[in-house]
């Protein structure tokens, strides 16, 4: 399914700072801190424009966020080309996974507090996983979805659900002498985020979900008889 490979989830992403949450002025930043992490939807996100002229309207989709990281430094680009950790200092970290209701506008809070240090953040990384991130399988639903795609008369009811594993993800080394060129980990991180925040102890980070490109290149021409996508980028 095109919509949940990595380039199209980097779109979906956005941090926001609740009010009274994580900007905070006048520090120098090192001290140790423990704030919140919440995750929503945002309005109007179960109606959606697709490729070739399809609406498709949302009944069901969550996503599955595995951790949250926040990093000090801006990554030059072209730095991150194979390795799946940015350079600099990571400042916090998030590390409670959470179903997010992405048709929801409601803050849904991630089961345990984030912990790390008030140093401002510029970049931040969502990781799409249900475990060890290198891990060539990972049978964690990472989008679960339904819903209608119509185009004219025709109203095609869907489902999806997208797992991020070496079998349906992962690329191939275009030289067999660099087969790690392009390791999973990739697939599964968003990342770099661009942010400039301060982390302050009991505040809250509010990560904003739109699902508007999740269906940007999906022509439900060809959908199955069945109405399932493939688990696989076509």
């Amino acid at each position: 399914m095109r919509a949940a490979t990595r380039a199209a989830l980097a779109g979906i992403i956005a941090f926001g700072v609740v009010a009274g949450g994580l900007v905070g002025c006048g520090s120098t930043g090192g001290s140790v801190v423990a704030f919140d992490v919440a995750a929503a939807g945002v309005p109007g996100a179960s109606l959606i424009e697709a490729a070739a002229g399809w609406h498709v309207t949302l009944s069901r989709a969550t996503l599955h966020i595995g951790a949250v990281y926040l990093n000090l430094a801006v990554p030059i680009s072209g730095s991150q080309e194979t390795s799946c950790i940015l350079p600099g200092i990571y400042t916090a970290q998030e590390l409670s996974g959470l179903d997010v209701d992405t048709l929801s506008t409601a803050l849904q809070p991630f089961p345990a507090p984030a912990t790390g240090t008030d140093d401002e953040a510029r970049t931040g990384e969502i990781w799409l996983t249900g475990g060890d991130v290198n891990a060539d399988s990972d049978s964690t639903v990472i989008a679960d979805i339904a819903g209608t795609a119509s185009r004219g008369a025709q109203v095609l009811p869907f489902t999806a659900t997208v797992t991020i594993s070496g079998r349906n993800r992962g690329i191939p080394p275009s030289d067999p002498a660099q087969p790690s060129a392009h390791p999973i980990c990739k697939q599964r991180i968003v990342s770099p985020i661009p942010i400039d925040l301060r982390p302050r102890d009991g505040g809250t980070l509010a990560i904003l979900i739109d699902t508007a490109s999740w269906f940007s290149a999906v022509d439900f021409t060809a959908l199955p008889a069945d109405g399932v996508l493939p688990d696989k980028i076509p």
